[in-house]
């Protein structure tokens, strides 16, 4: 059994042991971002005695079953609560890969970045809870899962990769890789309690607002 099997192994193992545990997320999501340009100033008349006052523009909030964006400060659990993370995607890449019977398949590496803003330990194994979700490809968009697994990550030259629990006030980035359909990847999804309760990544910058609100 190689090194990154016998790791691939044991992490799914402390998958099982983490949701036996009752130590999975049940918070939803959230992605504030503030204002990023001011309103530009228009000269108004002198309002009426009474007039309410325009309110200001309230930040950009995006929240499940919709996607977040790449590089996106990804918030799980409010602030002063034991259980805060944050996540953000980063370094999204597609490349070639060698032919599977003949059909062509793309290899997807990517990373996503966890800091664990609270007071409780926070266990994850990304490597059996993150998944492409979506390609696009030549033919049009593929939806589906493609897991990632021991051959891409060995593609990928990623080794010796530390799964360990994350203490309260570290943050980490883990390295993760999966074989698809040739195209690009567009989506990924991360399971926060191994089921339903999901967060949902588009490859793609936000082109609402950028910036983030303080951790």
């Amino acid at each position: 059994m190689t090194r990154m099997l016998r790791f691939l192994t044991a992490a799914a193992a402390v998958v099982s042991a983490i949701l036996a545990c009752g130590t999975t997320v049940l918070q939803t999501a959230y992605y504030v971002c503030p204002t990023p340009v001011p309103t530009p100033f228009i000269p108004q008349p002198t309002p009426l005695p009474g007039t309410p006052l325009p309110l200001p523009p309230t930040p950009y909030v995006i929240t499940p079953p919709r996607d977040f964006y790449l590089g996106d400060a990804v918030f799980v659990g409010q602030s002063g609560a034991s259980l805060r993370l944050r996540f953000r995607l980063l370094n999204v890449e597609s490349a070639p890969a060698e032919p599977i019977g003949g059909e062509p398949r793309s290899l997807y590496t990517w990373q996503i970045e966890i800091a664990n803003l609270g007071s409780a330990v926070y266990e994850t194994v990304p490597v059996a809870l993150m998944t492409v979700t979506r390609v696009d490809t030549f033919s049009g968009p593929l939806i589906g899962t493609w897991p990632t697994s021991q051959a891409a990550m060995q593609t990928a030259g990623y080794w010796n990769e530390d799964y360990t629990a994350l203490q309260p006030g570290s943050s980490r980035i883990y390295r993760l890789a999966a074989f698809g359909p040739a195209g690009s990847l567009r989506q990924l999804t991360y399971s926060l309690d191994g089921g339903a309760n999901r967060i949902t990544w588009i490859n793609a910058a936000n082109p609402f607002c950028s910036g983030d609100v303080a951790d």
